[in-house]
């Protein structure tokens, strides 16, 4: 396995990630990161979910979102609003291009993967990107926040994951995995939460990838 600290810029925006990339890669998984907790690229969670990628022949690039502040200011009662959605978007476009321009990632299919607040991120750039984008996972995510227009016009394999803590982030993944008009999954984990949860997430988002990456191409020549 190779790590290396990048720097992607774009326009006036540099932000910084780690490329992790195992030895015969069968494809890429760009993480979004959202607000508050979400926005840790180098935290614990995000390491951990990125191992069980690397395990499974899938490199990884996670970078720093951390700029942006829900709903535009650092207090713990702001909310995570349309306009923080399309930013951190922005941003993770930005950071999809870099991929497909790098030698090392250039030719591999791509996959997005969102948890908690970022996965309305993922679904945005994916309702932007589609032709780009080979596959998608979220997990516990705020899918809905995306908004209905972005949820239709998603045309990439969606698997939307769902841990059973809270019973209102599940219903609302149901009526958002209704929206959807493209090839998706629906998946419940029993798990109560924590590392468990997440390794079972990252199992099943492995799974995912796996499958959409065989025969897809980048579109990028």
């Amino acid at each position: 396995m190779q790590e290396q600290f990048v720097s992607i810029t774009a326009d006036e925006l540099q932000m910084d990630g780690v490329l992790e990339m195992p030895e015969r890669p069968v494809g890429i998984v760009l993480f979004a990161h959202g607000a508050g907790a979400d926005s840790d690229y180098l935290g614990a969670s995000s390491h951990a979910t990125s191992q069980d990628f690397l395990r499974a022949g899938i490199g990884t690039l996670r970078f720093d979102q951390g700029g942006v502040e829900p709903g535009g200011g650092s207090d713990s009662h702001t909310y995570f609003v349309r306009s923080d959605i399309v930013l951190l978007a922005r941003q993770l476009e930005k950071a999809l291009g870099w991929l497909q321009v790098d030698p090392s990632t250039r030719r591999l299919p791509c996959g997005l993967y969102g948890y908690g607040t970022s996965a309305a991120v993922v679904m945005q750039l994916a309702a932007w990107r589609s032709a780009e984008i080979a596959a998608l996972a979220v997990c516990d995510g705020q899918v809905e926040m995306a908004g209905k227009a972005a949820l239709e016009n998603v045309r990439v394999p969606s698997l939307l994951i769902v841990g059973g803590r809270d019973p209102d982030v599940a219903g609302l993944n149901r009526m958002a995995f209704a929206t959807l008009r493209c090839d998706k999954q629906l998946e419940q984990i029993a798990a109560p939460g924590g590392p468990d949860t997440r390794h079972q997430a990252a199992l099943l988002a492995t799974d995912w990838y796996t499958r959409h990456f065989s025969g897809h191409t980048s579109t990028v020549q």
